[in-house]
């Protein structure tokens, strides 16, 4: 998986992720929201190694989880009572399935940051937009680039004076920003030399192309995704947890639905093999 996506051409590794998030997002019912938790969590495991890296997500789904039947008191199935608030079943349910849902998508946004990098942006704003592209890219660069001195600047601070945590973060803040408008100085400068801001049409060179395996994988991803979203028009855009919520038995029809979801998210895994082959 992770060889196909860095290798993907980024029109393509934008609709996978693009696709990935709507139907996150839209996720209504809890057995779609289930499996996209277990596929989303299994891939970000498969890039990390470390079941200890997915603990601040799961503490993420569980406050939600427990505050809901804090501040929403709906519902008819009472568990217990703390003076005059009523914790209902329903949403405690509720709860968890909101606080998976928005674990999904910021496990989503986190494996898409780890293939989806400046270039990418660049690529694919420059040619119609190529002043927004541009800052893009150096928006993106200067982030990593003003947390690291911010970093540097903190430790050889603390290392000359035992300065308080407040005065050391002042003084870090004056000394990255003063060597922030240096460095943006130089860049100009760099840029200027090399000759943008003129009227003359610039030529671009991109290390992306747009190839037939890239073709297919995206007709795969649009026919899969055209099925999911038949499934929630259909099936799945209503779920009510209030008053009550009426639980079906699962049909083959909803074992269909729950697999192609799982398919759409695992897909770069079926076209590993394609890749090799064609490469």
């Amino acid at each position: 998986m992770e060889k196909v996506l860095k290798r993907m051409h980024p029109a393509g590794l934008l609709a996978y992720f693009l696709a990935g998030f709507l139907v996150v997002i839209w996720s209504r019912h809890p057995w779609i929201t289930a499996i996209q938790t277990q596929v989303l969590l299994g891939v970000y495991l498969y890039h990390e190694r470390s079941i200890n890296k997915i603990l601040p997500f799961l503490f993420l789904a569980a406050l939600v989880a427990v505050t809901n039947p804090i501040f929403v008191q709906r519902g008819v199935t009472v568990l217990f009572t703390i003076g005059t608030m009523r914790i209902t079943l329903e949403s405690l349910l509720y709860g968890v399935h909101y606080g998976f849902l928005l674990m999904n998508v910021v496990l989503l946004c986190t494996i898409m940051n780890r293939y989806f990098r400046s270039e990418h942006w660049v690529y694919l704003t420059g040619s119609a937009f190529p002043k927004l592209g541009m800052t893009i890219s150096m928006v993106m660069r200067l982030l990593p680039k003003y947390r690291k001195q911010g970093k540097l600047i903190m430790e050889i601070q603390s290392a000359i004076r035992k300065d308080s945590l407040l005065v050391r973060l002042l003084k870090t803040f004056a000394i990255e920003t003063s060597w922030a408008f240096e460095t943006s100085m130089d860049q100009v400068d760099s840029m200027a030399a090399r000759g943008y801001g003129i009227k003359k049409k610039r030529t671009h060179f991109h290390l992306f192309c747009f190839r037939k395996r890239d073709a297919v994988c995206l007709v795969e991803l649009v026919i899969v995704f055209l099925v999911n979203l038949y499934g929630w028009t259909k099936y799945y855009s209503r779920f009510f947890f209030y008053p009550m919520i009426l639980w079906k038995p699962m049909r083959l029809k909803d074992i269909f639905f729950v697999g192609m979801m799982a398919l759409q998210l695992l897909l770069p895994v079926f076209w590993k093999e394609a890749a090799d082959v064609s490469d």
